[in-house]
């Protein structure tokens, strides 16, 4: 595995290419190495797009597989990190479309102002009236990030928890990137919304 260790510090697109590549070429430790390397995002992804009770791990390995196989239609346009991303989020529709089940994000997220929407939650110290007051806060806000489109979610989840940026998150969604800043903006308004009317 020495030839995988040397990958794992190759972040840039240049080396991401090469990487890229390489696999395609056959090159079985390239290939693994450059799964390696988005085997965070892709988990991130699936988890905050499924809902609880779904198989995580199962649909990670589903995506890094569909990634495997289907190499030779990545064009190199935009980053590996965008379109592995919508690998991920198609399967995610799939199984939410099987299912008919609607996506649940957790609340602990951050807009692209690095600010937290969800600062105001009141404390959970051991005082009964406060930890009343946040578990009102947080129902009420898991009521309203559950409610949200289900591209607002899309968006929200790949900005906040698998961490991309405005243009990959426009890669993966084959979207352009004022249509993700719109939906970016109009989700984290939402969840604000919800926090400052769950304020006492």
């Amino acid at each position: 595995m020495a030839s995988v260790a040397r990958w794992e510090t190759a972040l840039g697109r240049e080396d991401e290419r090469e990487l890229v590549e390489a696999a395609r070429r056959g090159d079985q430790d390239a290939a693994e190495a450059l799964l390696q390397l988005h085997e965070v995002l892709v988990f991130r992804t699936c988890r905050r797009l499924l809902p609880p009770g779904e198989d995580v791990e199962a649909a990670v390995q589903e995506t890094l597989l569909r990634a495997l196989r289907n190499l030779g239609r990545f064009t190199g346009q935009g980053s590996f990190a965008g379109w592995i991303a919508a690998i991920a989020v198609n399967l995610c529709r799939d199984r939410l479309r099987r299912k008919r089940l609607v996506p649940f994000l957790p609340l602990e997220v951050r807009d692209e102002d690095g600010r937290n929407p969800l600062a105001a939650v009141p404390s959970t110290e051991p005082n009964p009236e406060r930890v009343a007051m946040a578990r009102q806060a947080v129902n009420r806000l898991h009521g309203e990030v559950s409610r949200l489109p289900r591209r607002q979610q899309e968006v929200f989840a790949l900005r906040f928890f698998a961490e991309l940026d405005l243009g990959d998150i426009a890669t993966a969604l084959g979207v352009d990137v004022g249509t993700v800043k719109t939906h970016l903006h109009r989700a984290v308004q939402r969840v604000r919304v919800a926090v400052e009317e769950a304020r006492p």
